[in-house]
C-alpha cells in the first residue's frame, strides 16, 4: 500500500485505512505497522516508561525489532534509552559497532539480542513529559538522508501526541478513538504476564516487587531467553524461583535450560 502525502498523514492513514494495520489486536503493534508503512523502515517497537525506572514494549512490527525492545526493556541501556535520557534521537549505522566498542555492555551480552544493521531511536515526550521511545530498524535512509529523518521525527510527533491524549483528562486533542479501539494503555499479554510473574516471584522470595523483577531480568540475562519468555514459564508455574536466602533467589525448576 502506498500512501501520498506528509509522513503524518501518511502514518495517520495507516492507521486509520490499511486492513493490514487494522487486523492487529493491540494497539502498540498498530502503531508499529502503522510507522513502516510510512516510511522506508524494516521494521519498528514502541516502548513505553514505566514507574520504578522501568520499560515495556507495548508493540512491535517484526520479531528483530521486537527482540531490540525486549533487550532495551530489560537491561535499561541502548539506543531507545539513550534517546529518551538525552531528548536527541540517536541514530547508528551498524547496531554491532557500538556495541562491540563497549557503549552498551549489558545489551552487547543478552543474548537474545542478536540484532545488526542500523537503528535509530526517538525520544517520545514532550517537555518534561516522557513517554517512551521508538525504535526503527532497517532504516538506512534515516539514518543517512535527512528529509526522511525529518519525516520520521514526525512521525514520532504524532505519536507521543496521540499518547499523551490517553494520559491528560482534557478531551480536545487529538481523539485517539479516531482512529483506534479501546484504550492506547491496553498492554499486550507478554507484557501482562512480566507483571503477573513479578508478582508470583515476589511471593515465592518474600521480597519487594522491584527485587522481584531484578530476579525475572537476572534469569533473563544468564539463561539467554527474552523476558517475557521468562515470565511466561513463571505464570504458567513451570519455573518457580526458592525462597531459600542460600539459594540466592534461583528458580527450582527451569524448563528452559
Amino acid at each position: 500500500m502506498t500512501i501520498a502525502g506528509s509522513a503524518a498523514t501518511r502514518f495517520l492513514t495507516a492507521l486509520r485505512d490499511d486492513s493490514d494495520v487494522a487486523g492487529q489486536s493491540m494497539a502498540g503493534a498498530r502503531l508499529c505497522a502503522a510507522v513502516v508503512l510510512a516510511l522506508p523502515v524494516g521494521q519498528a517497537a514502541l516502548t513505553v516508561s514505566m514507574p520504578g525506572d522501568r520499560w515495556e514494549v507495548m508493540g512491535a512490527s517484526g520479531p528483530i525489532a521486537a527482540r531490540l525492545a525486549d533487550a532495551q526493556a530489560a537491561v535499561g541501556e541502548g539506543p531507545g534509552p539513550d534517546a529518551l535520557d538525552t531528548g536527541v534521537p540517536v541514530r547508528v549505522r551498524e547496531l554491532a559497532e557500538p556495541m562491540s566498542a563497549g557503549r552498551w555492555p549489558m545489551l552487547a551480552q543478552w543474548n537474545s539480542a542478536v540484532v545488526t544493521g542500523s537503528v535509530c531511536s526517538f525520544p517520545l515526550q514532550l517537555g518534561a513529559i516522557q513517554v517512551g521511545f521508538l525504535d526503527l530498524y532497517d532504516a538506512d535512509a534515516v539514518v543517512s538522508t535527512r528529509s526522511v529523518y525529518l519525516d520520521a521525527v514526525q512521525v514520532a510527533d504524532v505519536i507521543t501526541t496521540l499518547l499523551l491524549s490517553r494520559l491528560t483528562p482534557s478531551r480536545d486533542a487529538v481523539d485517539a478513538d479516531d482512529f483506534l479501539e479501546g484504550p492506547w494503555w491496553d498492554q499486550p499479554n507478554s507484557a501482562r504476564e512480566i507483571h503477573q510473574a513479578t508478582g508470583m516471584v515476589a511471593v515465592q522470595l518474600d521480597c519487594s516487587a522491584g527485587a522481584a523483577y531484578s530476579r525475572l531480568v537476572g534469569h533473563a540475562f544468564s539463561s539467554g531467553h527474552t523476558l517475557s519468555e521468562v515470565a511466561g514459564e513463571v505464570v504458567a508455574r513451570r519455573l518457580i524461583f526458592k525462597a531459600d536466602p542460600g539459594a540466592n533467589g534461583s528458580p527450582d525448576r527451569d524448563p528452559l535450560r
